[in-house]
């Protein structure tokens, strides 16, 4: 056995290696989108929700990192959603933002927030006001209400809020200046009176979000941007392997590539 012939063999070990851990990662398919804003710590700020660096920041009422062990806000902990993990606009067709994810176990192998938390999907829009958008998350928390279809719940102030008072304990306003239960506030002018921190957020939701109800994205994971990754301080693990593979190895093999890499390997085993 040559020494060429053993670098072939380990450089196709290694290729079947990146192929198998595509298919980890290469997560995609049809959702619909919702929002919320309640201000309660983020599911994915507890520990053991995923392998990460650590789990999402959450904030105290000064709206800086608390204790990852503190209870959450909505019943009666002192952690809240950090203000920063809040959409904005890069141009009319381009917004970051975080979300509430739910994606359905024949997707992800059967895993649930083990398989979402802190992983980015760009969600590609494909009903109107908002066709042709695209918005790049980070799945800060899980959408649980909902578990019948893929789901990213959209972090909004002022996009929907619930019977906790969470947001008037960490912002010291009256509960209704977020708007009402399950819908939020009404009108753009009604983000004026929001603490000034989520104003320009809550504004974003009828600018750029054009006030969409339940819009309908396709949607696929994407290596996480630092514009975000910043705010939570949260990586996933596999993190490297969507820059890798889901990235770089579709433009840089043909789809049957893997096929055939697997083809060969296996002959050089027989021989």
């Amino acid at each position: 056995m040559t020494a060429s012939y053993l670098r072939n063999i380990l450089f196709l070990l290694d290729l079947f290696v990146i192929i198998v851990g595509a298919a980890n990662v290469n997560i995609s398919g049809e959702a619909i989108t919702t929002r919320f804003w309640d201000c309660c710590k983020p599911s994915c700020a507890w520990k053991n929700k995923g392998t990460v660096s650590r789990p999402v920041l959450s904030c105290g009422i000064d709206d800086k990192p608390i204790d990852i062990d503190a209870g959450t806000g909505c019943n009666g902990g002192t952690a809240y959603q950090c203000s920063n993990q809040q959409p904005w606009s890069v141009n009319d067709t381009f917004s970051y933002g975080f979300a509430g994810a739910f994606i359905k176990p024949e997707l992800t192998g059967g895993k649930i927030e083990d398989s979402w938390c802190c992983a980015c999907y760009q969600l590609d829009f494909t009903s109107d006001p908002l066709r042709g958008k695209i918005l790049v998350v980070q799945a800060s928390n899980t959408a649980y209400d909902i578990n019948t279809a893929n789901r990213f719940s959209l972090a909004i102030p002022g996009g929907n809020t619930t019977s906790h008072d969470a947001c008037a304990k960490e912002y010291g306003v009256d509960q209704s200046v977020f708007g009402t239960d399950n819908s939020g506030v009404n009108k753009k002018e009604d983000c004026d009176k929001l603490p000034s921190n989520l104003k320009s957020a809550c504004q974003w939701r009828f600018d750029w979000f054009k006030d969409a109800s339940f819009p309908t994205a396709n949607f696929k994971r994407v290596a996480c941007p630092t514009e975000l990754t910043d705010k939570t301080q949260c990586t996933r693990d596999d993190e490297k392997e969507v820059k890798g593979l889901v990235q770089s190895l579709a433009t840089s093999f043909a789809p049957s590539f893997s096929i055939a890499a697997l083809a060969i390997i296996a002959f050089l085993f027989s021989v």
